[in-house]
């Protein structure tokens, strides 16, 4: 009677593991973009959908980043003020579903995206055949951070840290809080970000090759501010990498 007992509950047990399985650990994933069910994987994207990334192809400034179609070497923008930092990387253009993904990010609070949006910069990142000390994603003013409750550069480092490099989120601070630069015109947002950001460990960045992480390239007026700070503190050289670059003439 006991083993009958047994196996009627080890079978309504297997049935409702099964059930809690499927509710937590579905076979496939969504599609980040159009919701379909795909098969799981790094990129969660559908095919169809993933082709519709705005990749960046072609020449970029050697600078910034910024897409050029002429014989120059630097952009517009890097010609009239050369940026402090050594290059900046960025492999999409900020224009949908990047904007998207990122806008879920950060205003709706989705940070299961910043996975997937984390491993297209690791992979991006890998192929620039760049060697970094230290990768620092650019901090948030503690005020700033507390309201949105978390940093969006820290979860988009998270894939650098799983790979074995060396993240630090706490040798340099946002000393500033900044006003947002959405609607700033680019000298508005350069006198923004002055004096922005305080290394409060030196020894972590002298003569070391530094990796500044964040979400858009705009003016660049955030990764310069973060690289003269770091250079002032003995930086040897300071790359920024961000997974969208806005298009110039979207810049007021």
């Amino acid at each position: 009677m006991k083993v009958l007992i047994t196996q009627k509950v080890m079978l309504r047990w297997i049935k409702l593991e099964s059930k809690l399985t499927s509710v937590f650990y579905p076979s496939g994933y969504k599609c980040l973009i159009c919701g379909c069910e795909i098969d799981g994987g790094n990129f969660e994207f559908c095919k169809k959908c993933f082709k519709t990334l705005p990749t960046i192809y072609g020449k970029t400034c050697v600078k910034c980043g910024e897409p050029i179609f002429s014989d120059s070497e630097l952009c517009l923008f890097c010609k009239k003020e050369m940026p402090s930092f050594t290059k900046c990387f960025a492999p999409y253009t900020f224009s949908p579903p990047i904007t998207n993904l990122i806008y879920r990010l950060k205003y709706n609070g989705e940070k299961f995206v910043a996975k997937t949006l984390s491993n297209l910069l690791l992979k991006f990142f890998m192929e620039q055949n760049v060697n970094v000390d230290i990768v620092i994603p650019v901090p948030l003013h503690l005020k700033r951070e507390s309201e949105r409750k978390f940093n969006q550069s820290e979860l988009l480092a998270q894939s650098f840290k799983e790979h074995g490099f060396n993240i630090d989120v706490t040798c340099v601070v946002r000393t500033k809080n900044t006003t947002t630069q959405t609607a700033l015109s680019k000298q508005l947002r350069k006198q923004n970000m002055e004096e922005a950001f305080k290394v409060l460990v030196k020894s972590k960045v002298k003569n070391k090759n530094v990796l500044l992480i964040d979400d858009v390239y705009t003016t660049g007026a955030t990764f310069n501010s973060l690289s003269n700070t770091l250079k002032k503190c003995g930086a040897k050289n300071v790359y920024g990498l961000s997974l969208a670059h806005t298009k110039m003439e979207d810049i007021v």
